[in-house]
């Protein structure tokens, strides 16, 4: 039961709702309409990658190059063309290349256009002597841009290779994330066609009508429908990610479902007992709304601390997370009651009147376990623990893995390209290791210390193994060769160096530029370890030289993302305990509650967090789910995971412990107030994390391997909360503790006459009307 005044508030707003139900469910009606068709163009407007993080080395490599060598340059397009007929050596070959690259010069959207023989790139003929790479400069400032251009550049590249016989394949980083996200929304539909009806099935078998089952599902809809079209109406200021669509998608049908299961099982017990539908309605949602309020208000909270993280990527999953759970909370406490008056009879089936005496709740068969767990808290309490530990431990030995071309399905273009990258090419030709030195002299990376300097670092890069060809101002130097200096003083190029000189150093000779390919894909390991090597080597001659030397690239904005959020995990991690630990205290006045309740949810994640390096690291299971293992978890998941996880599990907990406290103040000993308060959120609770565990579970068979684990994650971490800490740990805890369950200092009490902390007097009364088992 909630405190009496908040009660008295929540059933006044019901009468109001229900008085003007009609106004209420056309209202709703118009706002999901006018909604659906901005939701459905999410899926166009999403964007599959990440821009780079504000402030750190790769956002500063991108800038000098947008700055010195034109818009569109940071996200050079490897096109690769192949003649199945003509080889590479023959000039007739150059000279179809030639046209059409002079040919996609002249098509809208192209800022530039590469020619290796042109612009000096040997590297860019393929091994096998019959294809080359051609890169294409669009006309996009960031990675979203790029990566909308793909469609039409894909197009306008093969019109013109068509022309000159050529097969043509458009890769790279911005074309990668252009698959993916095409690739997520082609599996999100599938996860929502085997999600959505599994829901179904659960609602009907828990309410035996149609019409309930549909209610609910209509509550989640509504809030996964108007939170859609708010982020596509937010796009053009806040890019949407294809991860935040598939999170809105996966947390508003859970979350949605959830709170109208919550308080259609209050009403139908009201129901039940003869009530009247209006008097059912007030009763229902005095007592269970506040409780729903306060656990959606938690899981906000988690979403809305991921604005700490310094990443536009994360705030625009972080504010769809918010609208999803604040448009579910407000659809189920007030949609919810209109259209439960309007469906009247028709809701459920009509029961045999219920008895609902304490004796009758406590003969449960969870009564009963819950008596015999706290008849041995302890042996309960370690087994609890060690199944806990045992499930979380694989965390300590886990590592970063990273969304790469290897991901896509072995059809998308994107990865055909990589493959042919890595076969004729370097691997590295998909994001190129940007390589910046920048003096603060006009035409400083032209004097000899600058020119020397430049030529170490590239023999540097040359002898590294995990690099193949060093491309850029290294190159133009040593064509010149002893012509060097000379050229320094005059900046007087020969005719066939003065086009690879102009993308490799700046118009006023302050930012020169190397360009590096590794052997491998960006996100792999052992690239991203050695960007983290280069950045940390010492270069005495650049030093010498007044040039700051700087790594950027695909690789580098891959490390700098990671890197955020590892950094920022804690903060995050601080906020969300700590707005958890506060709003709990305010609702259940107690300290113990509180910290109990943060410690379950850690195992809870912490557990979820082994069973995914367990599946995705060590490969337990993913021939089942169709999928190499990545060989680690996404830094996005480990993360998200986290915030969301909290509040999903903190569900539960204020639905169970709600209960307690109420039988606790109405009189029953602390044993008696634990086996009713389980036995009467039972089936709430069991047939709420069964919806979520099919909702979260659909997306591990479907979508990207990042959407997989974020979706298993939440699947176990909802069963193992739902099993282990409310069947057991929170029995076990609550026996140990007893009355100091409910204590706080004095001091924080409320003015005299009002139940503060543990109460003085506790009167006996009928308990209130809660749900019953369903």
């Amino acid at each position: 039961m909630a405190n009496p005044a908040i009660q008295s508030v929540f059933a006044c707003f019901v009468r109001a709702i229900i008085g003007h139900r009609a106004a209420v469910v056309i209202a709703w009606a118009l706002a999901v309409a006018g909604a659906a068709p901005f939701a459905l163009r999410l899926a166009r407007v999403a964007q599959g990658g990440s821009e780079a993080i504000r402030g750190s080395e790769a956002h500063a490599v991108l800038t000098t190059l947008e700055r010195e060598f034109g818009r569109g340059f940071p996200h050079l397009v490897p096109v690769i063309l192949t003649h199945e007929t003509q080889p590479s050596t023959d000039p007739a070959f150059a000279a179809a290349v030639g046209r059409t690259c002079a040919q996609l010069r002249h098509a809208p959207g192209m800022q530039r256009v590469f020619d290796p023989w042109q612009d000096g790139l040997p590297a860019a003929i393929g091994r096998d002597g019959k294809s080359v790479v051609i890169l294409v400069q669009p006309d996009a400032a960031t990675l979203a841009e790029a990566e909308a251009f793909t469609a039409p550049l894909r197009r306008h590249v093969r019109a013109a290779a068509r022309a000159e016989g050529f097969t043509a394949c458009v890769t790279g980083m911005s074309s990668m994330y252009h698959d993916l996200n095409h690739r997520s929304a082609t599996d999100l539909l599938h996860a929502e066609m085997v999600g959505v009806p599994l829901t179904l099935l659960v609602l009907f078998l828990v309410f035996r009508t149609a019409v309930a089952a549909a209610l609910a599902l209509a509550i989640a809809g509504t809030a996964v429908t108007l939170s859609s079209a708010a982020l596509c109406l937010l796009s053009p200021w806040l890019p949407a990610s294809v991860l935040a669509q598939n999170v809105i998608t996966m947390i508003g049908l859970g979350a949605g479902t959830d709170y109208a299961l919550f308080l259609l099982s209050h009403y139908r017990h009201e129901h039940a007992r003869g009530v009247d539908r209006a008097g059912a309605l007030v009763a229902a949602f005095g007592h269970a709304a506040p409780a729903v309020l306060i656990a959606g208000l938690a899981v906000a909270g988690g979403f809305a601390a991921l604005f700490l993280v310094n990443a536009r990527f994360m705030h625009s999953l972080a504010l769809g997370g918010v609208i999803v759970i604040v448009v579910a909370l407000a659809a189920t406490l007030t949609l919810l009651p209109a259209l439960l008056h309007f469906a009247g009879d028709r809701v459920f089936v009509h029961p045999k009147r219920p008895t609902s005496t304490a004796a009758s709740t406590t003969a449960t068969g969870w009564a009963q376990w819950a008596r015999f767990v706290m008849r041995r808290p302890w042996p309960f309490l370690g087994l609890s623990l060690g199944i806990s530990v045992a499930c979380a431990w694989p965390i300590l030995r886990t590592h970063a893995w990273d969304i790469g071309p290897t991901d896509l399905a072995p059809a998308d273009e994107a990865r055909v390209g990589y493959e042919l990258l890595q076969t004729n090419f370097e691997a590295g030709w998909i994001a190129p290791v940007a390589i910046t030195l920048q003096t603060a002299a006009l035409n400083g990376a032209w004097t000899p210390a600058s020119q020397r300097a430049v030529l170490e670092l590239a023999d540097e890069l040359g002898r590294e193994p995990r690099l193949g060809a060093i491309l850029g101002f290294s190159r133009v130097l040593a064509a010149l060769g002893p012509q060097r200096e000379v050229v320094g003083e005059t900046r007087q190029l020969p005719p066939g160096l003065a086009r690879p000189a102009a993308t490799a150093v700046s118009a006023d000779g302050r930012t020169a530029l190397l360009l590096a390919l590794p052997r491998e894909s960006p996100s792999a390991p052992r690239t991203i370890e050695l960007i983290g090597a280069l950045r940390e080597r010492r270069r005495p001659s650049a030093d010498a030289a007044g040039l700051t030397v700087k790594i950027g690239g695909g690789s580098a904005l891959i490390r700098d993302f990671d890197t955020e959020m590892f950094s920022s995990a804690a903060r995050v991690m601080a906020a969300v305990i700590t707005m958890t630990f506060i709003a709990l205290l305010l609702y259940f006045r107690s300290l113990a509650v509180p910290l109990k309740a943060i410690a379950a949810n850690l195992l809870s994640v912490f557990a979820a967090y082994g069973f995914l390096v367990l599946v995705f690291q060590d490969g337990f299971g993913t021939r089942l789910l169709g999928i190499a293992p990545p060989g680690g978890l996404n830094s996005f998941v480990i993360l998200m995971l986290f915030t969301i996880l909290f509040g999903l599990s903190m569900d539960y907990e204020i639905f169970l412990l709600s209960r307690i406290r109420d039988e606790f103040r109405h009189g029953a000993d602390n044993t008696s107030a634990v086996a009713r308060g389980v036995a009467a959120t039972a089936g709430i609770i069991t047939s709420a994390a069964a919806i979520m565990v099919c909702l979260f579970g659909s997306f591990g068979f479907f979508g990207l391997t990042a959407t997989r684990q974020f979706g298993l994650g939440l699947a176990f971490a909802v069963a193992f909360d739902a099993t282990i800490v409310r069947l057991l740990i929170v029995p076990a805890t609550m026996r140990l503790l007893g009355a100091w369950n409910w204590w706080l200092p004095h001091w924080t009490r409320d003015r005299p006459g009002r139940t503060a902390g543990l109460p003085a007097s506790r009167p006996r009364a009928t308990p209130s009307p809660i749900s019953r088992n369903t």
